[in-house]
Protein backbone atom coordinates (compact mmCIF):
# COMPACT_ATOMS: atom_id res chain seq x y z
CA UNK A 1 0.00 0.00 0.00
CA UNK A 2 1.21 3.49 -0.85
CA UNK A 3 0.03 6.89 0.33
CA UNK A 4 0.33 10.39 -1.08
CA UNK A 5 -0.97 13.65 0.32
CA UNK A 6 -2.23 16.87 -1.24
CA UNK A 7 -3.75 19.99 0.24
CA UNK A 8 -7.21 20.56 -1.25
CA UNK A 9 -9.02 23.86 -0.78
CA UNK A 10 -12.65 23.87 0.26
CA UNK A 11 -13.42 25.55 -3.05
CA UNK A 12 -11.86 22.58 -4.89
CA UNK A 13 -13.68 20.08 -2.65
CA UNK A 14 -17.00 21.82 -3.28
CA UNK A 15 -16.46 21.79 -7.05
CA UNK A 16 -15.52 18.11 -7.10
CA UNK A 17 -18.48 17.17 -4.91
CA UNK A 18 -20.87 19.00 -7.22
CA UNK A 19 -19.45 16.98 -10.12
CA UNK A 20 -20.05 13.73 -8.22
CA UNK A 21 -16.33 13.02 -7.85
CA UNK A 22 -16.41 12.79 -4.03
CA UNK A 23 -18.58 10.33 -2.12
CA UNK A 24 -19.21 9.69 1.58
CA UNK A 25 -20.83 6.29 1.05
CA UNK A 26 -17.88 3.96 1.64
CA UNK A 27 -18.99 0.94 3.65
CA UNK A 28 -16.38 1.51 6.36
CA UNK A 29 -17.76 4.94 7.19
CA UNK A 30 -20.70 5.95 9.32
CA UNK A 31 -23.41 7.93 7.53
CA UNK A 32 -22.71 11.66 7.50
CA UNK A 33 -24.63 14.06 9.72
CA UNK A 34 -23.40 12.63 13.03
CA UNK A 35 -21.84 15.79 14.47
CA UNK A 36 -23.45 18.21 16.89
CA UNK A 37 -23.75 21.95 16.05
CA UNK A 38 -20.93 22.64 18.51
CA UNK A 39 -18.59 20.18 16.78
CA UNK A 40 -19.41 21.63 13.36
CA UNK A 41 -18.80 25.19 14.54
CA UNK A 42 -15.50 24.24 16.13
CA UNK A 43 -14.27 22.76 12.84
CA UNK A 44 -15.13 25.91 10.83
CA UNK A 45 -13.50 28.11 13.48
CA UNK A 46 -10.41 25.88 13.49
CA UNK A 47 -9.98 26.27 9.75
CA UNK A 48 -10.41 30.04 9.84
CA UNK A 49 -8.09 30.38 12.84
CA UNK A 50 -5.32 28.15 11.54
CA UNK A 51 -5.73 25.29 14.01
CA UNK A 52 -4.57 21.96 12.52
CA UNK A 53 -7.25 19.57 11.27
CA UNK A 54 -6.64 15.86 10.87
CA UNK A 55 -6.10 14.51 7.33
CA UNK A 56 -8.90 13.06 5.24
CA UNK A 57 -8.09 9.50 4.15
CA UNK A 58 -9.49 8.59 0.75
CA UNK A 59 -9.37 5.88 -1.88
CA UNK A 60 -10.21 6.28 -5.56
CA UNK A 61 -12.59 3.82 -7.18
CA UNK A 62 -13.82 4.26 -10.74
CA UNK A 63 -12.85 7.90 -10.77
CA UNK A 64 -14.59 8.74 -7.48
CA UNK A 65 -12.88 9.65 -4.21
CA UNK A 66 -14.38 7.79 -1.24
CA UNK A 67 -13.59 9.02 2.26
CA UNK A 68 -12.37 6.28 4.58
CA UNK A 69 -11.77 8.58 7.53
CA UNK A 70 -12.96 12.18 7.57
CA UNK A 71 -16.48 12.02 6.15
CA UNK A 72 -17.88 14.12 9.00
CA UNK A 73 -15.19 16.80 8.61
CA UNK A 74 -15.49 17.04 4.84
CA UNK A 75 -19.28 16.98 4.71
CA UNK A 76 -19.49 19.58 7.49
CA UNK A 77 -17.40 21.99 5.41
CA UNK A 78 -19.58 21.39 2.36
CA UNK A 79 -22.81 21.78 4.32
CA UNK A 80 -21.62 25.06 5.81
CA UNK A 81 -20.56 26.51 2.47
CA UNK A 82 -24.00 25.53 1.15
CA UNK A 83 -25.70 27.54 3.95
CA UNK A 84 -27.18 24.43 5.59
CA UNK A 85 -26.45 25.46 9.19
CA UNK A 86 -25.42 28.42 11.33
CA UNK A 87 -22.41 28.52 13.61
CA UNK A 88 -23.02 28.28 17.35
CA UNK A 89 -23.82 31.50 19.16
CA UNK A 90 -20.67 31.16 21.27
CA UNK A 91 -18.25 30.70 18.35
CA UNK A 92 -15.30 33.07 18.96
CA UNK A 93 -14.39 35.88 16.59
CA UNK A 94 -11.60 35.30 14.10
CA UNK A 95 -8.70 37.47 12.97
CA UNK A 96 -7.70 37.70 9.31
CA UNK A 97 -4.41 39.24 8.29
CA UNK A 98 -3.90 40.90 4.92
CA UNK A 99 -1.44 43.17 3.16
CA UNK A 100 -2.40 46.78 2.48
CA UNK A 101 0.05 49.25 0.99
CA UNK A 102 2.87 46.86 1.79
CA UNK A 103 1.92 46.56 5.44
CA UNK A 104 0.34 43.73 7.42
CA UNK A 105 -3.14 44.57 8.66
CA UNK A 106 -5.23 42.50 11.08
CA UNK A 107 -8.99 42.68 11.24
CA UNK A 108 -11.38 40.95 13.62
CA UNK A 109 -14.60 39.44 12.28
CA UNK A 110 -17.63 38.15 14.15
CA UNK A 111 -18.85 34.77 12.87
CA UNK A 112 -21.02 33.51 15.77
CA UNK A 113 -24.55 32.53 14.76
CA UNK A 114 -23.91 33.13 11.07
CA UNK A 115 -24.47 30.98 8.04
CA UNK A 116 -21.83 31.11 5.31
CA UNK A 117 -23.90 33.55 3.24
CA UNK A 118 -23.95 36.08 6.11
CA UNK A 119 -20.21 36.11 6.67
CA UNK A 120 -18.21 39.11 5.55
CA UNK A 121 -16.88 38.64 2.04
CA UNK A 122 -13.30 38.54 3.32
CA UNK A 123 -14.21 35.69 5.67
CA UNK A 124 -16.04 33.78 2.92
CA UNK A 125 -13.03 34.03 0.64
CA UNK A 126 -10.69 33.04 3.44
CA UNK A 127 -12.74 29.94 4.26
CA UNK A 128 -12.97 28.83 0.62
CA UNK A 129 -9.19 29.13 0.44
CA UNK A 130 -8.70 26.99 3.57
CA UNK A 131 -7.56 23.47 2.83
CA UNK A 132 -7.91 19.93 4.09
CA UNK A 133 -5.13 17.42 3.61
CA UNK A 134 -6.31 14.55 1.41
CA UNK A 135 -4.24 11.42 2.02
CA UNK A 136 -4.76 9.08 -0.94
CA UNK A 137 -4.29 5.32 -0.56
CA UNK A 138 -3.21 3.40 -3.64
CA UNK A 139 -2.01 -0.11 -4.52
CA UNK A 140 -3.92 -1.38 -1.52
CA UNK A 141 -5.64 -4.63 -0.67
CA UNK A 142 -9.00 -4.85 1.06
CA UNK A 143 -7.23 -6.17 4.15
CA UNK A 144 -4.89 -3.17 4.21
CA UNK A 145 -7.77 -0.70 3.96
CA UNK A 146 -9.55 -2.36 6.89
CA UNK A 147 -6.32 -2.48 8.88
CA UNK A 148 -5.77 1.23 8.22
CA UNK A 149 -9.29 1.94 9.46
CA UNK A 150 -8.65 -0.10 12.60
CA UNK A 151 -5.35 1.63 13.35
CA UNK A 152 -6.75 5.11 12.70
CA UNK A 153 -9.46 4.42 15.26
CA UNK A 154 -7.32 2.47 17.72
CA UNK A 155 -7.07 5.42 20.11
CA UNK A 156 -10.73 6.43 19.84
CA UNK A 157 -13.55 5.03 21.98
CA UNK A 158 -15.19 3.07 19.17
CA UNK A 159 -17.45 0.37 20.54
CA UNK A 160 -17.60 -3.27 19.51
CA UNK A 161 -20.36 -2.53 16.99
CA UNK A 162 -18.22 -0.07 15.04
CA UNK A 163 -15.06 -2.18 15.21
CA UNK A 164 -16.92 -5.34 14.14
CA UNK A 165 -16.75 -4.13 10.54
CA UNK A 166 -13.00 -4.79 10.46
CA UNK A 167 -13.70 -8.55 10.57
CA UNK A 168 -16.48 -8.53 7.99
CA UNK A 169 -16.02 -9.67 4.42
CA UNK A 170 -16.23 -7.08 1.69
CA UNK A 171 -19.51 -8.50 0.38
CA UNK A 172 -21.14 -8.60 3.81
CA UNK A 173 -20.04 -5.03 4.57
CA UNK A 174 -21.67 -3.94 1.31
CA UNK A 175 -24.87 -5.69 2.30
CA UNK A 176 -25.04 -4.25 5.81
CA UNK A 177 -24.18 -0.76 4.61
CA UNK A 178 -26.83 -0.77 1.90
CA UNK A 179 -29.53 -1.93 4.32
CA UNK A 180 -28.44 0.29 7.22
CA UNK A 181 -28.67 3.35 4.96
CA UNK A 182 -32.13 2.43 3.63
CA UNK A 183 -34.49 5.43 4.09
CA UNK A 184 -36.69 3.44 6.49
CA UNK A 185 -33.86 3.26 9.02
CA UNK A 186 -34.13 7.02 9.53
CA UNK A 187 -37.65 6.43 10.84
CA UNK A 188 -36.70 3.86 13.48
CA UNK A 189 -33.23 4.85 14.75
CA UNK A 190 -31.91 8.10 16.18
CA UNK A 191 -28.81 10.02 15.12
CA UNK A 192 -27.06 8.84 18.27
CA UNK A 193 -27.88 5.23 17.42
CA UNK A 194 -26.42 5.79 13.97
CA UNK A 195 -23.35 7.35 15.53
CA UNK A 196 -22.66 4.39 17.82
CA UNK A 197 -23.30 1.74 15.16
CA UNK A 198 -26.63 0.47 16.48
CA UNK A 199 -28.15 0.71 13.00
CA UNK A 200 -25.59 -1.78 11.63
CA UNK A 201 -26.15 -4.18 14.51
CA UNK A 202 -29.92 -4.11 13.99
CA UNK A 203 -29.42 -5.20 10.38
CA UNK A 204 -27.02 -7.96 11.41
CA UNK A 205 -29.44 -9.17 14.09
CA UNK A 206 -32.25 -9.22 11.55
CA UNK A 207 -30.11 -11.34 9.23
CA UNK A 208 -29.38 -13.67 12.14
CA UNK A 209 -33.12 -14.19 12.63
CA UNK A 210 -33.59 -14.77 8.91
CA UNK A 211 -30.88 -17.43 8.98
CA UNK A 212 -32.29 -19.15 12.07
CA UNK A 213 -33.79 -22.58 11.35
CA UNK A 214 -34.38 -25.90 13.15
CA UNK A 215 -30.85 -26.86 12.08
CA UNK A 216 -29.08 -23.72 13.29
CA UNK A 217 -29.91 -21.16 15.97
CA UNK A 218 -28.80 -17.52 15.75
CA UNK A 219 -31.06 -16.20 18.48
CA UNK A 220 -28.43 -14.91 20.89
CA UNK A 221 -27.52 -11.27 20.44
CA UNK A 222 -24.59 -11.36 22.84
CA UNK A 223 -21.54 -9.61 21.42
CA UNK A 224 -19.53 -12.82 21.05
CA UNK A 225 -22.42 -14.54 19.24
CA UNK A 226 -22.91 -11.66 16.80
CA UNK A 227 -19.16 -11.68 16.15
CA UNK A 228 -19.25 -15.44 15.55
CA UNK A 229 -22.15 -15.09 13.10
CA UNK A 230 -20.33 -12.36 11.17
CA UNK A 231 -17.07 -14.28 10.90
CA UNK A 232 -18.45 -17.78 10.33
CA UNK A 233 -21.80 -17.56 8.60
CA UNK A 234 -22.54 -14.13 7.13
CA UNK A 235 -21.25 -14.93 3.64
CA UNK A 236 -23.67 -17.86 3.36
CA UNK A 237 -26.72 -15.57 3.26
CA UNK A 238 -28.35 -15.82 -0.15
CA UNK A 239 -28.86 -12.74 -2.30
CA UNK A 240 -32.58 -13.45 -2.63
CA UNK A 241 -33.00 -13.13 1.16
CA UNK A 242 -31.24 -9.77 1.11
CA UNK A 243 -33.56 -8.50 -1.61
CA UNK A 244 -36.67 -9.73 0.22
CA UNK A 245 -35.55 -7.84 3.32
CA UNK A 246 -34.88 -4.74 1.24
CA UNK A 247 -38.35 -5.02 -0.32
CA UNK A 248 -39.88 -5.31 3.15
CA UNK A 249 -38.04 -2.20 4.34
CA UNK A 250 -39.32 -0.29 1.32
CA UNK A 251 -42.87 -1.42 2.12
CA UNK A 252 -42.42 -0.31 5.74
CA UNK A 253 -41.08 3.04 4.57
CA UNK A 254 -44.22 3.58 2.51
CA UNK A 255 -46.53 2.54 5.35
CA UNK A 256 -45.07 4.45 8.31
CA UNK A 257 -43.98 8.03 8.90
CA UNK A 258 -42.09 6.97 12.01
CA UNK A 259 -41.86 4.05 14.42
CA UNK A 260 -40.94 4.76 18.03
CA UNK A 261 -40.01 1.49 19.66
CA UNK A 262 -37.07 0.19 21.73
CA UNK A 263 -34.32 -1.22 19.54
CA UNK A 264 -34.83 -4.66 21.05
CA UNK A 265 -37.93 -5.09 18.87
CA UNK A 266 -36.66 -3.61 15.62
CA UNK A 267 -35.02 -6.83 14.30
CA UNK A 268 -38.28 -8.67 15.06
CA UNK A 269 -40.33 -6.16 13.07
CA UNK A 270 -37.90 -6.24 10.15
CA UNK A 271 -37.90 -10.04 10.23
CA UNK A 272 -41.72 -10.04 10.18
CA UNK A 273 -41.73 -7.87 7.08
CA UNK A 274 -39.19 -10.15 5.44
CA UNK A 275 -41.33 -13.19 6.16
CA UNK A 276 -44.45 -11.55 4.73
CA UNK A 277 -42.55 -10.93 1.51
CA UNK A 278 -41.10 -14.44 1.54
CA UNK A 279 -44.53 -16.04 2.01
CA UNK A 280 -46.02 -13.67 -0.58
CA UNK A 281 -48.69 -12.51 1.85
CA UNK A 282 -50.40 -9.14 1.54
CA UNK A 283 -48.06 -6.75 3.34
CA UNK A 284 -50.97 -4.63 4.52
CA UNK A 285 -51.95 -7.50 6.83
CA UNK A 286 -48.90 -6.79 8.98
CA UNK A 287 -49.42 -3.05 9.39
CA UNK A 288 -52.43 -3.32 11.71
CA UNK A 289 -50.77 -5.78 14.15
CA UNK A 290 -47.67 -3.57 14.29
CA UNK A 291 -49.75 -0.48 15.05
CA UNK A 292 -51.60 -2.40 17.78
CA UNK A 293 -48.29 -3.62 19.20
CA UNK A 294 -46.92 -0.06 19.31
CA UNK A 295 -50.06 1.38 20.90
CA UNK A 296 -50.16 -1.22 23.69
CA UNK A 297 -46.44 -1.79 24.16
CA UNK A 298 -46.25 -0.32 27.66
CA UNK A 299 -49.05 -2.59 28.90
CA UNK A 300 -47.90 -5.75 27.12
CA UNK A 301 -46.63 -7.74 30.09
CA UNK A 302 -46.47 -10.97 28.09
CA UNK A 303 -43.93 -9.40 25.76
CA UNK A 304 -42.10 -7.14 28.21
CA UNK A 305 -40.88 -10.10 30.25
CA UNK A 306 -38.37 -10.55 27.41
CA UNK A 307 -37.00 -7.00 27.47
CA UNK A 308 -36.47 -6.27 31.16
CA UNK A 309 -32.89 -7.54 31.58
CA UNK A 310 -30.37 -9.50 29.57
CA UNK A 311 -32.16 -8.52 26.37
CA UNK A 312 -29.44 -10.05 24.20
CA UNK A 313 -29.60 -13.48 25.83
CA UNK A 314 -30.77 -16.44 23.77
CA UNK A 315 -33.78 -16.94 26.05
CA UNK A 316 -35.05 -13.37 25.70
CA UNK A 317 -34.32 -13.07 21.99
CA UNK A 318 -36.11 -16.38 21.41
CA UNK A 319 -39.07 -15.17 23.46
CA UNK A 320 -39.44 -12.02 21.34
CA UNK A 321 -38.82 -13.99 18.16
CA UNK A 322 -41.56 -16.54 18.92
CA UNK A 323 -43.97 -13.73 19.85
CA UNK A 324 -43.54 -12.13 16.43
CA UNK A 325 -43.67 -15.45 14.61
CA UNK A 326 -47.13 -15.92 16.10
CA UNK A 327 -48.14 -12.48 14.83
CA UNK A 328 -46.97 -13.44 11.33
CA UNK A 329 -49.10 -16.58 11.38
CA UNK A 330 -52.29 -14.63 11.88
CA UNK A 331 -51.40 -11.62 9.71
Amino acid sequence: MRTSSKERTLQWIQNQYKKGNISFSHKLQRPIGQWTPKMKSLLIHSLLSGFPVNPIYVVEENGTLYTLDGSQRTSTCLNYINNEFSLSKDTPDIIIESRENGESVSRTYEIAGKKFGRLDEEVQNSLLACSLEFCMLSDYTEHEVREMFRRQNAGKPLNSRLLRIVNESDAFSDTVYSLATHPFMDKIVTKMQRKNGTDRDLIIQTLMLIETSPEQEFTSFRTRDIDAFVSEHSDAIGAEKIELLRDAMTAFDEAFDQIKIPVTSIPMILYSGYHMKKDQKAFSGLIGPIQTFLEHYNDNEEYKQYVRSGTGSAENVRGRFDYWKNIIKTA
